[in-house]
């Protein structure tokens, strides 16, 4: 009983992976009529065009990944994950999209360990059978984490510009410039880097009527840094109240830069410690 259930395993592994790959590599109808006007007019053709066009059986396999991904799609694990992506800084990216990922690279992990078993190791039966199971599972995981390590990445990006961008602030404040203006003036005159990026967007955002206070409440809840939530929180108090914008920057940004050195002073007590287990076994 035990074989026949484990033979059953894998026919439909090896039946899973042959469908995976005919859907992978399929063309649409229409396809050989875009390829022939993408001839026609190569010499006209954008970088990003021929980026789309190569990778044509990816963006197929997604098509057909889609509708189920939407089914596992939830209320509440979409808005979940429309934060986590706006967080990372992947505004094009849909919650069906980025689960339809999901799902794409659990079928390519198990693929290809079935064919690099197949085709060099030769591995046991149970072996192959845990190891597609774990690598499915892996895959599925791989989007999730990746998005998390990004979001981490980019927030300490966003943490180093900080003091820097609101002594900026502060410079073109105490000019004359309204707090707008600054914000105008800065993004205009520095290299491009993520809270750059989000600062252009809230004035994007203040141009199209969103009222100011509200979209630098949106600019701290949108990034998910305490640190930047609040900066923001601290202007627009200092817009209600009428306080000096610039005295307010100038405070928030000691604090960030005398937060930020408390933190490398922690990290640097704990190296001895971590330390200790590789000098250890090394």
């Amino acid at each position: 009983m035990t074989t026949t259930l484990v033979l059953v395993t894998v026919f439909v592994a090896v039946f899973s992976a042959a469908i995976l790959v005919i859907l992978a590599f399929a063309k649409p109808r229409g396809h050989s009529r875009l390829q022939d006007r993408l001839k026609r007019t190569s010499n006209q053709q954008t970088t990003e065009e021929r980026r789309l066009y190569k990778t044509v059986p990816l963006q197929v396999l997604e098509e057909r990944l889609k509708p189920f991904a939407i089914e596992r799609l939830t209320a509440q694990r979409e808005a979940a994950l429309q934060r986590q992506l706006i967080m990372a800084g992947e505004y094009a990216t849909t919650p069906a999209q980025f689960v339809t990922r999901q799902l794409a690279s659990a079928l390519f992990l198990p693929v290809a360990f079935l064919l690099i078993n197949w085709g060099a190791i030769g591995l046991a039966l149970p072996v192959v059978i845990a190891g597609t199971l774990a690598s499915a599972f892996i895959g599925y995981r791989l989007p999730a984490s990746r998005l998390g390590y990004r979001i981490e990445q980019r927030q300490q990006v966003i943490l180093r510009h900080l003091p820097t961008i609101l002594d900026l602030l502060v410079t073109c404040v105490e000019a004359g410039m309204s707090l707008q203006s600054a914000m105008q003036k800065v993004v205009e005159r520095t290299a491009p880097h993520p809270l750059r990026e989000e600062l252009e967007r809230t004035l994007k955002e203040i141009q199209l009527g969103r009222p100011r206070g509200e979209a630098l409440r949106h600019l701290g809840k949108r990034v998910g840094l305490k640190e930047l939530n609040s900066v923001t929180i601290a202007l627009v108090q200092a817009e209600i109240m009428g306080s000096a914008v610039a005295k307010t920057l100038r405070i928030q940004s000691e604090i960030i830069r005398e937060a930020r050195w408390q933190r490398a002073q922690e990290a640097a007590q704990k190296a001895p410690l971590k330390l200790v287990f590789p000098i250890v076994f090394l």
